[in-house]
């Protein structure tokens, strides 16, 4: 892709869509060129690599992109920097207009049974938002910076990540000093209860998203520069780790 600045990503029914930050727009990855511009905020004048507005979330249904967040309307490079606890926004992808606006820091826009939830970075809330009226409601607060939101069931994986210390951004925020450990809080969403929470002691910092894997237990990506990739051995029935001494 280039320099990009990959955000949100996720399968349609007619390819990979991504959040495209730096070019301000939604595309499509493939093959042929470093991308496909699908949709273009409307208050975005032409598509240049200067990450205009901070569009960073997006909502599928249906195999297409249906809302997208960014943290202002600006149409200049950068623009969204100077307030930024205090001008993001929802949008409504398929209707081209804006749902909901002054939100602190939206992120991971996600329909849930027809139900459509921000997580909003600076507050630490995760709020429900209706798109025709852009009344939002807080379902839970947390003591953190959230980004990266899945479920399963009735419950949401929300993540949360340690703040750098040397952020002008992140000291805005009125939680940086509590913000210094990353982790994955379980909330209820009937109730809005935090229902449980993984904490990375030491090896993680900042998690931009995640993705609920049922049945599977410590998953992992491996890498094909590495000589272990040729010992996981996959079968439609089971997945196996063969020995080393077995490598042939």
């Amino acid at each position: 892709t280039g320099q990009v600045d990959i955000h949100d990503l996720e399968w349609g029914a007619d390819g990979l869509y991504s959040v495209n930050t730096s070019f301000s727009c939604i595309c499509r990855i493939g093959d042929d060129y470093s991308f496909r511009p699908v949709w273009i905020p409307p208050f975005i004048s032409k598509l240049a690599h200067e990450d205009r507005c901070h569009l960073n979330g997006m909502a599928m249904a249906d195999g297409r992109p249906r809302f997208a967040t960014a943290f202002n309307t600006g149409d200049s490079r950068q623009s969204w920097r100077e307030r930024i606890t205090e001008t993001g926004v929802l949008m409504s992808v398929e209707d081209n207009e804006i749902v909901a606006e002054g939100l602190p820091m939206p992120h991971s826009p996600r329909l849930y049974d027809g139900k459509l939830f921000v997580l909003l970075s600076a507050t630490g809330e995760l709020v429900q938002i209706e798109p025709d009226s852009g009344h939002r409601e807080t379902v839970c607060r947390l003591d953190g910076f959230v980004r990266g939101m899945g479920r399963i069931g009735d419950y949401a994986f929300i993540a949360l990540s340690r703040l750098r210390e040397n952020s002008s951004t992140f000291a805005k925020l009125p939680f940086t000093h509590r913000a210094q450990q990353a982790g994955v809080a379980i909330v209820h969403l009937p109730t809005g209860s935090i229902s449980g929470f993984i904490r990375y002691q030491a090896s993680v910092d900042e998690i931009y998203d995640l993705r609920i894997l049922p049945g599977m237990m410590r998953p992992n990506i491996l890498n094909p520069d590495q000589p272990e990739h040729r010992l996981g051995v996959a079968t439609p029935g089971a997945t196996y780790w063969a020995s080393p001494s077995a490598e042939s």
